[in-house]
């Protein structure tokens, strides 16, 4: 492209992938398939030190082969993913069939309720006191700024500012989509008892409506108050949700 018609810019809205990823408290899986992300296989030696000097997770056996191969374990719910219907229900998409035009070079509009405090539940009203409203077309992105600030801390679950089903609800009638977040979606059911209706209620509302859900977004604070958003999954046949690569395209 010309000088006078530069590239837009791109800004990495994803989570980085490593070892030792936090999974949600209390549900035993998460411990049961702890993330591990390593190197398997080294070109040489020199790349062993390399990497080790930089703290990349290196199997203590890995052999060289002068090549460098990596080998992943992780759950599809950890760290910045796409849940599908199948999540919720067992019968309707999965991951590898939603459409690609709901999540791909979509107008996003952040909903910005940052000022809400750790530990905080985020309403269905906070939503409307933002002004912003959502066209069938966009998908609403709300910024909470608790991702970019305590990622990697031991504050991140114990603290995490949650989602009340009222934004479930909030969020429908706009027939968006998608919807994003930089937060937890739901009431923290690792904090309080819920009652059946409570627990999961946003992502059933919003899967059983074909609403897909763009979970643990990060640097929304390099953004403004709309922007391109193009979320891909990967193409993981049948599965229920798949970790993504978000990133934003400043308009």
């Amino acid at each position: 492209m010309s000088s006078t018609n530069p590239r837009p810019r791109v800004h990495d809205l994803t989570l980085p992938v490593q070892t030792g990823m936090a999974g949600i408290p209390g549900i035993p899986f998460y411990d049961q398939y702890p993330v591990t992300v390593r190197a398997v296989t080294v070109v040489n030696e020199e790349q062993r030190a390399f990497l080790n000097a930089r703290r990349v997770d290196v199997m203590p056996d890995a052999e060289v082969r002068g090549s460098m191969n990596t080998v992943f374990t992780m759950n599809s719910h950890v760290g910045t993913h796409i849940d599908a219907p199948r999540h919720f229900f067992g019968e309707m998409q999965s991951i590898d069939e939603v459409p690609l035009d709901r999540i791909v070079m979509r107008e996003a509009i952040v909903l910005d309720v940052s000022h809400r405090a750790p530990a905080s539940i985020v309403t269905g009203d906070d939503l409307e006191k933002t002004g912003v409203r959502p066209a069938p077309d966009q998908i609403p992105v709300i910024k909470t700024g608790w991702t970019d600030r305590s990622w990697g801390t031991p504050e991140f679950w114990p603290q995490m500012i949650c989602l009340d089903p009222s934004v479930g609800e909030w969020i429908m009638q706009w027939q968006v989509p998608a919807v994003g977040m930089d937060c937890f979606p739901e009431l923290p059911f690792w904090r309080q008892t819920l009652s059946p209706e409570q627990r999961g209620a946003n992502h059933k509302r919003w899967l059983k409506a074909g609403v897909l859900m763009i979970q643990f977004m990060t640097n929304l604070s390099k953004m403004g108050e709309r922007f391109t958003l193009v979320a891909l999954p990967l193409r993981l046949t049948g599965m229920d949700g798949s970790p993504a690569r978000v990133v934003g395209i400043e308009s």
